[in-house]
């Protein structure tokens, strides 16, 4: 195997790199559920599987947090707006409702390129870095979700902690 000078091994793949096993929101689970499984885990994100394990998606923090928009033909009012809706001081706490109701797959992402086991720490570093995406699942043949690769993978192996 080829090591760059800092030690990095050029060879390494996907699957050498990437967190086997990660934890996952499923299918059907509510955004209540998957921000609950988000903060007890200290995520920014995970993947969204179905009951097989299929890879179906990834669901981002950024997902689940209200975006603020400017209400149209207003330049002096800021709103909040979170999954198409408007929210004011008024409906605040009518998030936990739509939490407790809204499908991880009504707002996931599907447009997250995979990787296979055998993509190299290029194609990985081509993919994650130049499209901007946070993390990306690695999956087999079948799109059964085997791990994922974070940035923080990436920086842990750059400064030799992984």
């Amino acid at each position: 195997m080829a090591a760059a000078p800092d030690g990095i091994v050029l060879s390494m793949e996907a699957k050498d790199i990437m967190t086997a096993n990660p934890v996952v929101v499923i299918e059907g689970e509510t955004l209540w559920r998957a921000s609950e499984k988000m903060l007890a885990n200290h995520f920014g994100g995970m993947p969204v599987v179905d009951d097989s394990g299929k890879y179906l998606g990834v669901l981002e923090m950024d997902d689940l947090l209200p975006r603020p928009e400017n209400i149209p033909g207003s330049t002096d009012v800021i709103a909040l707006q979170l999954f198409d809706r408007w929210v004011d001081d008024h409906s605040i706490h009518d998030f936990e409702d739509i939490y407790k109701e809204m499908r991880v797959e009504e707002v996931m992402r599907t447009e997250v390129p995979k990787l296979r086991p055998e993509d190299s720490l290029r194609v990985i570093l081509d993919k994650l870095i130049e499209n901007a995406y946070r993390r990306m699942p690695v999956v087999d043949e079948d799109d059964r979700l085997l791990g994922i690769i974070t940035r923080g993978d990436l920086l842990m192996l750059l400064t030799g902690r992984k």
